[in-house]
């Protein structure tokens, strides 16, 4: 099998290995790391919740590719929907047209959003939907004379996407911030995150951890002066920090405070969005409607490269008259009719299939399933909503100290995933977030994986 040749050029497995080391680069991994192991795993094709490699193993897609498949892999309903598309229309710029897509999806995009988010910005990606909000939010406060509201509020250890603007309120060690400080405007301020695992504040309930963590942002605002502040950027649940899911009490008191001083509130929902926590947007959950909220991910399911950020009205109001008002924004692949034609496939499949009360479901049972794993000598914590959940992995439970600390044991575990069947991001945490039509017996394969994995690695490093 491991001869056969591959792809247009009708590489061996071997040569298309060398190949990507040659001229691939795969920025998130180091190319040594890479080179030792032969190159990277190749992707060769994808049906349901798995994915099969070049060499004929068929995985559980444990992360949903970069948290977006929802809908699952292998859906020639999408590849219907752009190729249908691409026959009658295959680009128009969004700077002079539109398209008949494009005007469809927002529609569709508005109806799903909660409130009176009604106005949508199509980009091509999550890091351009943050870019987008963040200009929108300065100019908004300028429209209306206040120019001065310059400065914004994120959280501690949270992702936004890698461009300058939304590196700048970005403290996730992926985006490696410190690299790049000089490039960046400084007008980000951090807050805690409101994960009572790792609270700041060393809460005992989550109840506490909400109403302190919510209450630095408003000490910051009020240490600064909150007519400085455009907007609060913030996850819903951060799976950059673990997945954290705040409780009862944070989200409402963020939109109350946010209203006390005029300043706006952005839910980034790149990755919470469309399904994955159990509703549309995990924002319902805490009945709370936001100015701005970024999406991306599984708007198409990772199909076609698109993303969009959703305004309330009178944020849009505020962009209304002359040119000195006008958004002067966008990006060349925006609003691409191939990629709102996917989008409006996409999320037909996700209405008609019941994906995402799918999701609460399989979601409930997913954490029920893992939380027994607390039992475990190296986890410390279980967290989850719906089907985007994490196992933490610690060397001391009581010190908490990351298991990371251990020489090896990451790559342990990650290699007994992928010898078992399951391929999915593990650091500090094992991340479980599996394409939605996920069932109880894949779930039921993928935590026996998880738990047979970790006891491997327990039993070799001497941590049992």
């Amino acid at each position: 099998m491991a001869d056969e040749r591959k792809g247009t050029t009708g590489k061996t497995v071997a040569e298309l290995s060398q190949t990507a080391l040659d001229h691939l680069w795969i920025q998130s991994q180091q190319w040594e790391d890479l080179a030792a192991e032969g190159g990277p795993t190749i992707i060769e094709e994808g049906k349901g919740v798995k994915i099969k490699d070049i060499n004929g193993k068929w995985y559980f897609d444990g992360s949903s590719g970069a948290s977006l498949v929802n809908i699952g892999h292998g859906r020639q309903e999408l590849v219907e929907a752009a190729q249908k598309q691409m026959a009658t229309l295959p680009y128009a710029s969004i700077f002079s047209y539109a398209t008949v897509p494009a005007i469809e999806l927002a529609e569709k995009v508005a109806s799903l959003t909660p409130g009176d988010l009604n106005n949508v910005v199509l980009t091509s990606g999550g890091s351009e939907a943050v870019e987008t909000a963040l200009k929108l939010a300065y100019q908004y406060h300028l429209n209306r004379g206040e120019g001065q509201r310059t400065k914004f509020i994120a959280r501690r250890g949270s992702y936004h996407g890698v461009s300058l603007g939304a590196l700048n309120v970005n403290t996730s060690g992926y985006g490696r911030r410190d690299t790049f400080e000089p490039l960046l405007a400084q007008n980000a301020r951090f807050a805690p995150q409101p994960l009572l695992y790792h609270c700041e504040f060393n809460s005992e309930t989550q109840s506490e951890c909400d109403v302190r963590s919510a209450n630095a942002i408003e000490d910051l605002m009020i240490e600064e002066g909150p007519q400085t502040f455009a907007a609060v950027i913030a996850e819903p649940v951060s799976q950059s920090v673990g997945v954290a899911v705040p409780g009862a009490e944070y989200w409402p008191m963020l939109r109350e405070i946010c209203d006390k001083y005029g300043v706006l509130l952005i839910a980034d929902e790149v990755i919470s969005g469309f399904g994955r926590t159990g509703k549309w947007f995990a924002i319902e959950h805490w009945d709370v409607v936001p100015d701005m909220i970024t999406m991306a991910k599984g708007i198409t399911s990772g199909y076609f490269p698109v993303g969009a950020c959703a305004v309330r009205e009178n944020i849009h109001e505020a962009f209304k008259g002359g040119p000195e008002a006008t958004y002067p924004h966008g990006f060349t692949y925006g609003g691409h009719p191939v990629g709102a034609a996917v989008g409006l496939a996409n999320i037909d499949i996700m209405e008609r299939e019941g994906l995402v009360e799918n999701s609460a479901t399989m979601g409930e049972y997913l954490l029920d399933r893992l939380t027994p794993l607390k039992e475990h000598p190296t986890v410390g914590d279980v967290r989850g909503l719906g089907l985007i959940s994490a196992v933490e992995l610690v060397k001391d439970k009581a010190t908490k100290e990351p298991l990371t600390e251990v020489p090896g044991a990451v790559k342990m575990i990650r290699d007994q995933l992928a010898d078992r069947g399951m391929l999915t991001r593990v650091g500090r945490e094992i991340f479980i977030t599996p394409p939605l039509p996920v069932t109880k017996d894949d779930i039921d394969e993928m935590v026996d994986m998880v738990e047979g994995s970790i006891t491997h690695a327990e039993k070799e490093l001497g941590l049992s």
